[in-house]
């Protein structure tokens, strides 16, 4: 029969699996009190939380959530986690982890779950590698702009086109 702390733990990774389905996994072992102080303020500007997961426990959670896929429960939640949760952004938290990672060498990401679907170490880097949401937001923006200032650009040459040659024309029969 499982204790009440671990009851507890299990319905709050739950809880927070079902308001955070991505996530992203890494291993702390040697970061001080600091580093993690530090990483968890940067990943919380960025819209995610970190948590240390007890394994078994976690595992659990993943399971009856439904959640993960593919996850390989056996190989991943090994030694000391942390857990990155996130909602839909999930590229700027890989961004943040991969360049704190640069800096303390002691944090390793080994895995990650985006849209029900796992990704290892090297795709927790291809994630990183893409714009975040707001980037792509802006380059849809300005695709979407492009071809109305094209337009604005022609029809302003044309008329001024226009007035040139009035202006031209006046000034020849004002002579």
């Amino acid at each position: 029969m499982p204790s009440a702390v671990k009851t507890d733990l299990k319905a709050e990774y739950a809880n927070e699996l079902k308001s955070h389905p991505n996530f992203i996994v890494t291993q702390y072992q040697g970061l001080d009190v600091a580093q993690i102080s530090t990483l968890r303020k940067k990943l919380r500007e960025a819209g995610a939380s970190y948590k240390v997961v007890k394994n078994n426990v976690f595992s659990i959670a993943l399971k009856e959530s439904g959640v993960a896929g593919e996850f390989p429960f056996d190989t991943t939640l090994r030694g000391p986690n942390a857990i990155a949760f996130t909602g839909a952004d999930v590229p700027a938290i890989a961004k943040v982890l991969r360049d704190f990672s640069k800096e303390n060498e002691k944090l390793k990401v080994t895995a990650a779950v985006m849209e029900n679907t796992y990704f290892d170490a090297k795709g927790v880097t291809a994630i990183a590698d893409l714009p975040s949401k707001e980037q792509i937001l802006a380059q849809i923006a300005a695709m979407l702009n492009s071809p109305a200032t094209k337009i604005a650009g022609t029809l302003n040459n044309v008329i001024a086109s226009l007035a040139r040659g009035i202006q031209s024309v006046a000034e020849k029969n004002g002579k």
